[in-house]
């Protein structure tokens, strides 16, 4: 039996600012096969963010630098790939919905000439035909009066719909994974729900894998087949959305599903994680989330690697499976 290839395979990939020691991504690994969605979730400043733009080799020109790792794409390294290969996957087999639409769009241009733009730089097509496709894109997502929207400029446009026409500019040419960065920031509830459930069918039309990077948990549990949950720059664990869910491991990701609101029964108060994300200038050596956790001892000064609990489900920490631990934790040196 022969086992499929990953669509993407991103093997100890580390990121740092130019001239510092302390990696702000580190050794980040995952893999996704064709039409899977991952979610990677964490904080703000967990390095979520910029593991996407090294994949999107958006990192030039800025004071990053991927220090190692690879990438592999379709059998292209995108961390070490020549800049002309990156720009023939960019909006093509590759394409990425950034954060804020409102200054992600082109206020001076008009959202159909956005969208052709897009296609024009991938595609060789007359200029009606490419106009056509615009409008296609934008029926596609939905946007109501579409020929009408075609020549109206971003600032016209609700915040939903501004989102809407970046998912039609990253799905104009039909790409095999799409990145998603935050795609429902700063839109309310309704809005958000609609461009969760529009991801999800083109996602499903398509068969485009997506990296969706959130720290909304229930956009995860809405959206993911897998899940990747990253703190200070590392990922702490990952497994499918079940596992991640219903059989939390790391500390960090218990405090994250305990700071969660329920709808079910009487709420007490939430749950908070003490302290804060260490400096990027200031990490601490072994565990990062240390000094924040509960179950914290001295053998948590040494550096816990991903460890396979079973059937995929991978946790970085010396004390998993964590029932047994607190079970036992008499019987535990304190740190």
């Amino acid at each position: 039996m022969t086992t499929a290839i990953p669509l993407l395979q991103v093997t100890d990939l580390s990121i740092r600012v130019r001239g510092t020691s302390a990696p702000l991504v580190d050794n980040v690994s995952f893999t996704l096969n064709a039409g899977e969605t991952l979610c990677i979730v964490g904080e703000s400043g967990c390095g979520k963010s910029l593991t996407a733009l090294a994949l999107m080799g958006l990192l030039e020109g800025t004071p990053l630098q991927v220090e190692k790792g690879s990438a592999l794409f379709q059998g292209v390294d995108l961390l070490s790939a020549k800049p002309e290969t990156l720009r023939g996957l960019r909006g093509d087999r590759v394409a990425m919905i950034f954060q804020e639409p409102m200054t992600s769009l082109n206020p001076a241009l008009r959202i159909g000439e956005q969208i052709a733009e897009a296609i024009r730089e991938h595609r060789d097509m007359p200029r009606d035909q490419v106009r056509a496709r615009a409008l296609e894109m934008l029926k596609r997502v939905r946007i109501p009066a579409a020929d009408k929207r075609l020549d109206e400029y971003p600032h016209q446009l609700s915040g939903g719909m501004r989102q809407r026409v970046m998912i039609a500019m990253a799905l104009a040419n039909d790409p095999a994974l799409l990145i998603a960065d935050e795609p429902t920031t700063a839109l309310d509830v309704t809005i958000q729900a609609q461009i969760l459930e529009l991801m999800r069918s083109l996602g499903a039309e398509t068969g485009a894998a997506q990296i969706m990077i959130t720290h909304d948990l229930g956009v995860v549990a809405e959206m993911a087949d897998k899940v990747a949950v990253m703190y200070a720059g590392r990922i702490v664990e990952a497994g499918t959305t079940a596992q991640i869910f219903d059989d939390p491991q790391h500390p960090y990701t218990l405090g994250l599903m305990s700071s969660m609101p329920s709808l079910a029964g009487d709420q007490e108060r939430l749950v908070t994680i003490p302290g804060t994300v260490p400096s990027p200038a200031n990490m601490p050596d072994g565990c990062r989330f240390a000094a924040r956790c509960p179950f914290a001892t001295g053998r948590c000064k040494e550096t816990p690697l991903l460890q396979d609990q079973g059937a995929g489900h991978r946790v970085a920490c010396w004390h998993a499976p964590v029932e047994n631990f607190a079970a036992n934790s008499r019987d535990e040196v304190p740190a």
